[in-house]
């Protein structure tokens, strides 16, 4: 009897003892994962652009015979060239705003271009051309467009604008029954046009986006008419009116750095 007296105090005694050391450790906290920043297209940006411009087409210089006072017949075919392509770049400027999966914005280039197109024809031993050369181009044009991260893909278009020049090439003199008569030149070009397209751009960085471009540029017309008279005021039994139309195709790559 005193011994299990004896074994019923030592379990009360060590009993609390053992439940004093028992550790209850919460659940741990879940770790935290980091997610990536989305990208946004809002903000200015600047770069540059270079590509390709074709297909700019030249008209043939077309005849209007016998409508001055001296007759003939000594007229023979002309033709026509143009750059199949040429070299396009220059920088631009603009402004994105993106609204959810949207983007609006705005854009405005200048851009140095290598094209010209020529139209020659010939009369008698005679040799005549004339030639449009585009300086050079900008653009000033809307966007819209849609974003899914990185990427985004647009419509634009709006204003195109150009210095173009016109050159003659004329004998000062004609020769054969036309000896004596000397070229006086008419020519209007609009310089001012439209340009429409579509693009892709890729932001590798949130401060720089990588993109490639198409636009269809027109630029109007180039309207040319070249009139002979002699020294007496005669008019040469012939006038040359070319009609270039100032229109191409552009594929070009851009860089730009964005000022978010």
């Amino acid at each position: 009897m005193k011994r299990f007296a004896l074994l019923l105090a030592s379990t009360a005694f060590v009993t609390p003892a053992l439940a004093a050391d028992v550790v209850y450790e919460e659940p741990a906290a879940p770790a935290v994962v980091e997610v990536a920043p989305a990208y946004s297209w809002t903000g200015f940006y600047v770069g540059g652009q270079a590509g390709v411009a074709f297909n700019t087409d030249a008209d043939e210089v077309r005849y209007n015979p016998n409508t001055g006072v001296v007759q003939t017949t000594a007229f023979s075919g002309g033709s026509s060239d143009s750059d199949e392509a040429a070299f396009i770049g220059g920088v631009h400027v603009g402004y994105d705003y993106q609204i959810n999966n949207f983007i609006i914005g705005a854009v405005a280039d200048i851009n140095y271009i290598d094209a010209t197109a020529d139209s020659t024809y010939t009369l008698g031993t005679d040799v005549f051309g004339i030639s449009s050369d585009i300086n050079f181009v900008g653009t000033v044009r809307a966007k819209a467009g849609i974003a899914a991260d990185r990427f985004a893909v647009y419509a634009t278009g709006g204003l195109a604008y150009a210095d173009t020049e016109t050159k003659f090439f004329a004998p000062g003199t004609l020769t054969g029954n036309l000896a004596g008569f000397t070229p006086t030149v008419d020519s209007n070009s609009d310089d001012v046009g439209y340009a429409v397209g579509a693009g892709v751009d890729y932001l590798v960085t949130p401060n720089l986006s990588l993109g490639l471009e198409y636009l269809y540029t027109d630029l109007g017309t180039t309207d040319t008419t070249v009139t002979y008279v002699n020294a007496a005021g005669v008019q040469a039994p012939f006038t040359a009116t070319s009609n270039d139309d100032l229109d191409f195709h552009t594929v070009w790559a851009k860089a730009s750095f964005r000022f978010n």
